[in-house]
């Protein structure tokens, strides 16, 4: 399962920090349009822009449950797929509804607002969340799009600092965790809220795990009961230190100490800059793509790969690096797991240039480079549908689009899904 925590626009590097505060401030919501979409693609596909996210811009989708399917192996037990689709300006970012089989009819140009944006989804709910400098959240149901529950802003009252709004991880209809990257700390929610009143229910302090009390918190996933945070730690941007795991109990927002760390009651991971995560169910152990250090916007400071495909083991809090990123491999963005034998990553030779890669989540063993033919084009997102197909967003000024693959032979099942924008993030409502 994708954790159902990604689904945005924070995939990539971002040279263009001073254009996001230009289009910080948030447009209200406009009529959508209805879309049929039942052209077939080539394959190929130009790199976008950079992404202009005050943060380093990651790449953020989610994908769904189940294995369930028909006999040709499209997917059937998802009503809907939600894509969160940027404009290859970055000008502006909104919401595409889909359904998850051909002829992939959808809904276009839903709840639009800043490029910086990212959608979390609970079963019939999805929530646009509007992060740097804009840092509010919406909630919408899928049965009427253009009407918003709630609103809330996501920063503390009288404070004038960005929160930066990276995650909703959720426990139940009730109860959900707001990770703020330009917070300290965490906010405990109710994702039913009817007003912004009702939405905040407490908070957790995380700024112990930085010298400056803003850890970069911005992934989450509850395993059993228990929370896990995962955190950057930059200083100005630069990936310092090696990323770290907070874990809660979700009963209580106790924090648990995992005897991992002198330091913290943390988990220190093997690797920096930790971006984006996937949990294979079978193990409930959490697969990490830790991106590495991107190095400085104007050279001052040179990349690094200090990144890699990383585990986390829910249980013992054990880890281990289960993949090495290199200047050959490239950069890793992107994991998806779809079973107990087949995983996917994402590495990025350059900006615009990623691939698609199969690996053994056992052993690490990649099998296949370039899976489907997807290489060399602007991977934006992977994810896992329902039949247990995985999901690919391709970026493109002139043919942005979602090709789902068959996981076993990699042969492309249905037509191209041709998103108005590019497609930054998926997730799959049940």
């Amino acid at each position: 399962m994708k954790i159902l925590n990604k689904c945005g626009a924070r995939w990539w590097l971002v040279p263009l920090m001073v254009a996001s505060l230009a289009i910080a401030g948030c447009s209200s919501d406009s009529d959508s349009t209805t879309n049929d979409t039942d052209g077939a693609g080539d394959g190929s596909g130009n790199g976008g822009d950079v992404d202009d996210s005050g943060d380093g811009g990651n790449g953020d989708g989610s994908g769904g449950n189940g294995d369930s399917g028909n006999g040709d192996g499209s997917d059937t037990t998802a009503a809907k797929v939600l894509v969160t689709a940027i404009a290859s300006d970055f000008s502006s970012a909104g919401v595409e509804i889909y359904n998850t089989t051909e002829p992939y009819d959808g809904q276009t140009g839903l709840n639009p607002g800043v490029s910086d944006t990212i959608v979390r989804s609970y079963e019939d709910s999805y929530y646009v969340i509007r992060r740097f400098q804009s840092d509010s959240i919406a909630a919408y149901a899928t049965s009427d799009p253009s009407s918003v529950i709630f609103q809330s802003s996501t920063n503390d009252g009288g404070s004038d600092e960005s929160s930066n709004p990276h995650d909703l991880v959720f426990v139940n209809d009730q109860k959900a965790y707001l990770l703020r990257y330009g917070s300290g700390k965490i906010w405990v929610v109710n994702p039913s809220a009817t007003d912004a009143s009702q939405f905040k229910t407490g908070e957790i302090d995380i700024s112990a795990y930085d010298a400056d009390g803003i850890p970069e918190a911005t992934r989450g996933v509850v395993v059993g009961g228990k929370l896990f945070v995962f955190m950057q730690r930059l200083d100005a941007f630069a990936p310092t230190s090696p990323g770290v795991v907070a874990v809660f109990d979700t009963t209580n927002d106790a924090e648990i100490d995992t005897g991992s760390s002198g330091d913290f009651k943390g988990i220190e991971l093997p690797a920096f800059n930790p971006w984006e995560i996937s949990l294979d169910e079978a193990t409930n152990t959490i697969f990490v793509a830790a991106a590495g250090d991107f190095g400085a916007f104007d050279g001052s400071r040179p990349a690094a790969f200090t990144g890699g495909i990383l585990t986390v083991d829910t249980d013992d809090y054990s880890t281990s690096q289960l993949i090495d990123d290199t200047e050959e491999t490239g950069r890793m963005m992107g994991v998806e797991v779809i079973d107990a034998s087949t995983a996917f990553l994402v590495a990025q030779a350059g900006f615009g240039s990623s691939s698609v890669q199969k690996f053994d989540p056992n052993t690490g063993a990649v099998s296949d480079t370039g899976f489907g033919g997807i290489t060399g084009v602007d991977v934006r997102d992977i994810a896992k549908g329902p039949a247990g197909n995985l999901w690919v967003g391709i970026g493109s000024t002139d043919d942005p689009r979602i090709v789902v693959l068959d996981p076993a032979t990699g042969t492309q099942v249905g037509s191209d899904i041709k998103t108005q924008l590019m497609p930054a993030g998926i997730t799959f409502l049940q």
